[in-house]
């Protein structure tokens, strides 16, 4: 399964652009000291010519914010804490659900219930539900950063569980109805053994699949919150002049220049176009990934070897047998 996952060109294309933007970013934040450029005014000689914010050119590949701080770098800086973001909390979405879904298949009669209560959480918008309950705490100047990242990350992941859990269940109901599970089942196999043994092997390339989707679900809540305002791990206002506050991410994370400089988008356009540009690259690499994933997993595992048989002694001893039955003589 892992061989015929690598082969798929989908999923070459999508890790290989995730791979390489967060190689950059780490690279960036360990060899050029995670430094940003910022220059608000522009000098010929000692005339200024120019001031922030400055469009897209060959100087600023993205463009700059008021501040002058180039905005190319500026997502190159958080694109390790946004990738990082959405990689912990699908993992840690994916193992409470499948420790859920086991549970789940031991409810009985609560299952129709845990059902409802479930499917209650699509007809409620997630991110408007965890600003509602975090916005909050990230007002208050009684918690710490981390304080506020770790509750904000708990609700990111919690606010899946649920749902994820019942489809986690689902899947292996669908594994348990096959025959190999009901021989398992009659040979005295335990329940622990049926799963570990006979019922993980068909469930690996699907918790695979459903990890990918649940770092896209990630990556738009994160936008979804920056928009509304909610930045990870609080948000932090940079005075500009003597009139402005600007809301700024003290650790450039995407969703935190989205919310920024979704205020600005009048003035400058571009602060607004190259955040959502850069969730939207990411999420359709990730669509990539899980296409090649879907592929290589409708593909057979094992492929039988069939032996080419030697044509040449067939047909010679087809034109042997021939030649002796025809002049056989009969026996009286």
């Amino acid at each position: 399964m892992i061989k015929a996952i690598w082969k798929q060109p989908f999923f070459l294309i999508g890790f290989l652009f995730v791979f390489s933007l967060l190689t950059f970013s780490l690279y960036h934040y360990y060899v050029m000291d995670n430094e940003i450029y910022e220059n608000q005014i522009v000098y010929e000689g000692i005339t200024p010519v120019d001031k922030a914010p400055f469009a897209p050119s060959s100087e600023y590949w993205f463009g700059s914010d008021r501040m002058g701080a180039d905005v190319f770098y500026q997502i190159v800086s958080g694109a390790k804490y946004t990738l990082g973001i959405a990689f912990i909390a699908s993992f840690l979405r994916i193992i409470l659900s499948y420790f859920g879904g086991i549970l789940l298949m031991s409810a009985g009669r609560l299952l129709p219930v845990i059902k409802g209560l479930g499917q209650s959480f699509y007809y409620i918008p997630s991110a408007l539900l965890i600003v509602l309950i975090i916005w909050p705490v990230t007002m208050s100047d009684q918690f710490t950063f981390w304080d506020k990242v770790y509750f904000e990350l708990l609700l990111i992941v919690l606010i899946a569980v649920p749902n994820t859990a019942i489809l986690m269940k689902e899947e292996i109901n669908l594994i348990q109805r096959e025959e190999f599970i009901t021989s398992a089942k009659l040979m005295g196999g335990s329940r622990l053994r049926i799963l570990f043994k006979h019922v993980m092997p068909h469930l690996w390339p699907k918790l695979l699949l459903m990890y990918v989707q649940q770092v896209i679900a990630v990556l738009l809540l994160l936008a979804h919150l920056g928009i509304l305002g909610l930045f990870f791990g609080g948000t932090t206002f940079r005075e500009y002049g003597l009139e402005f506050e600007i809301p700024v991410s003290d650790s450039n994370e995407w969703s935190g220049l989205l919310g920024g400089y979704y205020y600005q988008l009048r003035l400058a356009p571009w602060l607004v176009f190259f955040p959502v540009l850069s969730f939207a690259t990411v999420i359709m690499a990730f669509n990539f990934m899980a296409e090649g994933i879907k592929r290589a997993s409708g593909q057979p595992i094992m492929k039988r070897r069939v032996k080419k048989k030697d044509k040449s002694k067939d047909q010679l001893a087809a034109k042997n047998a021939s030649f002796t039955f025809i002049h056989e003589k009969k026996i009286s």
